[in-house]
């Protein structure tokens, strides 16, 4: 190729664009952009569908537990017992929320029943009862509800009790399957509970707690204090104890005690951390599996396992 002298000339090239080219890949770009987006909507719309499948249960699931899973409750119901000589109150609750308080005043006691079931177990509703008896030196208050051939109780359905007695009536003692219990305000206690929690306070003599899965909360008892075994994760919180505090098992969560006027002794403290505050006489703790324990103020003796697991 030859090269004429002087350099190479160069030719100026214009583009020249069409409207009509331009406007259709204007309409190309927004088309594909539109197509993008709409990709990408569904794209994400599919992880946060998935994402609430993994995380929350299914739709069928969620309508089970807003309205097939709530309280049903069925007519309320009411009795009224005249104490005569009885001295003592026996409840046996089979599942249900429980309440017993003493009221200042009161000379009779008054008993009321609320049943409770879902949709599901609504037609068990009418075979829920209790029943409340004096015998002469005893009144036995007792619920009933449907129990399956095997002896288990009917799913999902319930009796709640409301008992209200004399302020400081004598004993109370309580044997409940499923649920929590509270009791104020009479003189001494028996409760052993299945499933649950306890809360008591404003006794005026001892409380004695043979067994109990759950939680524990006990405040102002005047006398001695005795618990058998503890089991579950709740936490167990003793508080203004005029008398001894005795438990024997405790295999639940942490526990506080405070404020005890005689002696602490614990047989077995748990996995769960263990503190004690002012305690009027000695301290004794058995075993410990290998939770920390830490006291302050204690006025007697202290005895402890050598290291956890002794």
């Amino acid at each position: 190729m030859l090269i004429p002298a002087g350099g190479l000339k160069v030719i100026p090239v214009i583009f020249y664009e069409d409207p009509e080219e331009q406007k259709g890949s204007l309409r190309l770009r927004i088309f594909r952009n539109l197509l993008l987006g709409w990709a990408m909507f569904i794209s994400v719309s599919g992880v946060v569908l998935i994402s609430l499948l993994i995380l929350f249960p299914p739709g069928e699931a969620i309508y089970k537990s807003i309205f097939d899973d709530g309280c049903d409750g069925g007519e309320k119901q009411a009795t009224d017992i005249a104490i005569g000589d009885a001295k003592l109150i026996r409840i046996a609750g089979d599942r249900g929320d429980l309440l017993v308080e003493g009221q200042n005043g009161r000379t009779s006691v008054t008993v009321l029943g609320q049943t409770c079931a879902t949709l599901a177990s609504h037609r068990h509703i009418d075979s829920i009862t209790f029943h409340a008896l004096n015998s002469g030196d005893e009144i036995v208050i007792s619920v009933d509800i449907p129990r399956r051939a095997n002896g288990e109780l009917e799913s999902d359905v319930r009796m709640d009790l409301q008992i209200f007695v004399p302020d400081g009536f004598p004993r109370v003692e309580i044997e409940n399957e499923d649920g929590p219990v509270s009791v104020s305000n009479v003189h001494s206690l028996q409760a052993n509970v299945g499933f649950g929690s306890l809360d008591v306070k404003d006794i005026g003599g001892s409380v004695n707690v043979t067994g109990l899965e759950g939680s524990m909360a006990l405040a102002d008892i005047d006398g001695n204090v005795a618990v058998g075994s503890i089991h579950g994760y709740g936490e167990v919180d003793l508080t203004s104890i005029r008398g001894n505090v005795s438990i024997g098992d405790n295999r639940s969560g942490p526990a506080r005690i405070s404020d005890i006027g005689g002696d602490v002794d614990i047989g077995n403290a748990g996995t769960g951390h263990l503190t004690v505050h002012r305690v009027a006489g000695d301290v004794a703790v058995n075993a410990n599996v290998r939770g920390q324990i830490l006291m302050h103020e204690i006025q007697g003796n202290v005895s402890l396992p050598r290291e956890p697991g002794a």
